[in-house]
């Protein structure tokens, strides 16, 4: 079962709480304390610090780091500034400047003990995830900053971004809730590919109209986002690069082996050119109570840029699914009668329990069938949270089944959920195994934003890019030499948005890897030249004193001796908890919750279900199992086996059906876990003439608890 699907069975049960990862330090300033005088203010502060993002090199975008630090107090003063960088960040330069006079840095070693080094010097140097998984950080040494003196440090990193619909994106970190001593915001800076240019970027859901700088809380984390021009149509659609990292030899010697990166994307693939478009919208509980708005205002402009000779439809589903059009109604894509129609249907309907996409698309089929489309587009609409009691092989047979033999269906899923925004979609996920069932393209969006960016105007490059959108890769596999290994197996396939990176070691000559995998259940594959790589540097050293830089290279970078191991660990642990806390609080359901939930929402109603049905039969009972599945506090999916039963009665069955969909219960925060939950009744049929329940809902003999918690 995949990790986004947790059985919920344990045979005792077990009482835990939320689990939390709890806001702390990230990045932090050091100073020396124990011999400061001054000890009622900060010393040394940092006044500004901003990301600026100066484009894109193939796969990897140039992010620079800007610090800003001044010495308010009247002598000398060392720090130390630790840093949470994106993930698979590499620091290749350092910069200081100091009166805006910028001087660049040089590679430098790294000395073995800590000690002192000249006025006026500055070292940087990476320090590599302390455990897999974790964020790379960046260690900076500033040396006798002068009193009263105001300089600025510019790191300068190569990052892999997410390539999403039509924008790059790029997460910066959280800087923690306990930062002394340093800037209380972010400034972010997108830089244009000339000098004077102001492009337009976002940062989370807000655009720049042109402003250069937009301002983020350092607390939280923030995502930068940029246009991007689509991938040229002579490139396939698996797109990748291997980046080979030599060991380091002495001139002139030839290297014995090395370590490798392995990137992979899945660019742009051919626009469908559809004769009908059908819209299926998902109206369950979990999606945002303002979807079907802001994918409608989306939607707007896809429909004014395609031809008016197109039709259209469109379906909503809950529990249920239900056309918003009249029955044999197919209107012109330009039609703002009909689209005014739907929207108001749309209004009218309120989002419900269950999340039927089986039932939506053997709608969407009949209908399909009814226009005699040949070329439709099925535009699936969604948060994602899809059930795992219905399998995708069975959601493909249903949709197949109610189709015409003559029907070339494409379909599309636009995956607009927060969670997913800032994580991507895993190839794990039950929308990416339903889309690689069905064949189907995923775009993963935030159609709110497109629906603010546009004005009223159709969204730029909304069109193509919902249009160009790739199936899933399944079945993926990388072929390498027996001199070459992965450090860790790689995942099973690769959805639209996701860079994958992928690293090894080698030895003897450079490998090539070799990519397969199947898209749309067409076999696909490439192999990955290899392309040298110089090693970034063990450290970097730059100086805005007097300091001389060719002796500062050669002694290497060290740290002041007052900077202790409990000050490492500090520093150290701040980065850890940058990486997997990002200081987002998530929550999860646990088995007090659903045993109170339960025992409110479904006990009762099945009470009254049993009650209602010895007036028809006063030999009823046995066990029925309620089988639900829930996601983001909404019922996805609810079945009862009535099969411990000493007589089938349809009637009682649909009642308990209905006391099962009846289960409300609040999501937690964050959480994106699906839970699989049986849960027990036993009937006793009346003895002497009175039915024989419980009054305690989890009573012993009554009701049986079957419950485990999701795997972390």
């Amino acid at each position: 079962m995949s990790a986004a699907s947790r059985t919920l069975a344990v045979a005792a049960a077990l009482v835990l709480g939320p689990l939390v990862a709890g806001p702390a330090r990230a990045d932090n300033l050091h100073i020396d304390v124990q011999s400061n005088p001054e000890r009622n203010f900060t010393p040394v502060q940092e006044l500004a610090y901003e990301a600026i993002v100066a484009g894109v090199d193939g796969y990897k975008v140039d992010l620079r780091l800007r610090v800003t630090l001044h010495n308010a107090s009247k002598r000398r003063q060392d720090a130390v500034l630790s840093l949470a960088l994106p993930r698979d960040a590499e620091l290749l330069g350092l910069a200081v400047a100091r009166d805006g006079t910028w001087s660049p840095g040089r590679p430098a070693g790294v000395a073995v003990e800590p000690a002192h080094r000249a006025s006026g010097t500055v070292f940087a140097r990476a320090l590599a995830p302390a455990v897999a998984g974790d964020l790379p950080a960046a260690e900076v040494v500033v040396f006798n900053l002068e009193p009263e003196v105001t300089i600025q440090l510019e790191l300068q990193l190569k990052v892999p971004p997410r390539l999403r619909a039509d924008r790059w994106e790029l997460e910066l970190p959280s800087r923690g809730d306990d930062r002394w001593g340093l800037a209380p915001e972010r400034r972010v800076v997108v830089q244009g590919a000339r000098p004077g240019d102001i492009p337009r970027f976002w940062l989370d859901d807000r655009p720049s109209d042109g402003a250069g700088v937009l301002l983020s809380r350092p607390e939280d984390r923030s995502v930068v986002s940029w246009p991007h021009k689509h991938v040229s149509k002579d490139r396939g659609i698996l797109d990748g690069h291997l980046e080979i990292l030599p060991d380091p030899t002495p001139p002139g010697v030839k290297a014995s082996g090395g370590r490798f990166r392995a990137y992979l994307r899945l660019g742009a693939a051919p626009p469908p050119r559809p004769d009908h478009v059908v819209v299926v919208l998902d109206r369950s509980r979990s999606t945002a109570p303002d979807l079907h708005r802001d994918a409608f205002a989306a939607l707007t402009g896809l429909f004014d840029e395609l031809p008016p000779t197109l039709t259209f439809d469109a379906i909503s589903f809950a529990r249920t699914a239900r056309p918003l059009l009249e029955g044999g109604e197919f209107p012109s894509v330009r039609d703002r009668g009909a689209r005014d129609r739907v929207a108001a249907a749309l209004d009218a309907g309120a989002r419900e329990q269950g999340t039927d996409l089986a039932a939506a698309l053997a709608l969407a089929g009949r209908r399909i069938a009814a226009r005699d489309a040949h070329r439709p587009l099925v535009v699936v609409i969604t948060d994602g949270m899809l059930p795992a009691g219905i399998g995708a092989q069975q959601i493909g047979h249903v949709f197949s089944d109610s189709l015409t033999k003559a029907t070339r269906p494409e379909l599309l899923f636009i995956v607009d959920e927060p969670m997913m925004l800032r994580g991507g979609i895993t190839p794990q996920h039950p929308i990416t195994s339903v889309a690689t069932a069905l064949g189907a393209r995923i775009s993963l969006e935030s159609l709110a934003q497109h629906a603010r960016r546009s004005g009223g105007e159709p969204p730029e490059g909304l069109t193509e890019a919902l249009l160009a959108a790739p199936a899933v890769l399944s079945d993926l596999e990388l072929q390498l030499p027996r001199r070459a290994a992965l450090d860790e197996p790689a995942p099973g396939g690769l959805v639209a948005g996701n860079v994958l990176v992928v690293r090894g070691h080698y030895t003897g000559a450079p490998p090539s890897v070799g990519v397969r995998g199947k898209l749309a259940g067409v076999r696909t594959s490439r192999t990955l030249r290899a392309v040298a790589s110089k090693p970034p540097p063990a450290a970097l050293v730059a100086s805005f004193g007097v300091s001389d830089l060719d002796r500062a290279a050669a002694d290497g970078f060290t740290r002041p001796p007052w900077f202790g191991l409990n000050q490492q660990r500090v520093a150290r642990l701040g980065i850890t908890w940058a990486g997997r806390g990002n200081g987002d609080e998530r929550g999860f359901l646990d088995e007090k919750i659903f045993r109170n939930y339960l025992g409110i929402r479904v006990f009762p109603r099945a009470r009254a279900c049993f009650n209602k049905a010895l007036t028809r039969d006063q030999q009823l009972g046995g066990k029925v199992v309620f089988e639900l599945e829930v996601g983001k506090g909404e019922v996805m999916l609810a079945k009862v086996d009535a099969a411990g039963l000493n007589h089938r009665e349809p009637g009682f069955e649909a009642c308990l059906l209905e006391a099962a969909w009846a289960l409300e219960i609040p999501a937690g925060r964050l959480d994106d876990q699906i839970y699989r939950l049986r849960y027990p009744v036993v009937f006793n049929p009346p003895a002497g003439g009175r039915p024989a329940m419980e009054d305690d809902p989890l009573g012993p003999g009554t009701v049986e608890l079957i419950l485990g918690l999701p795997n972390r």
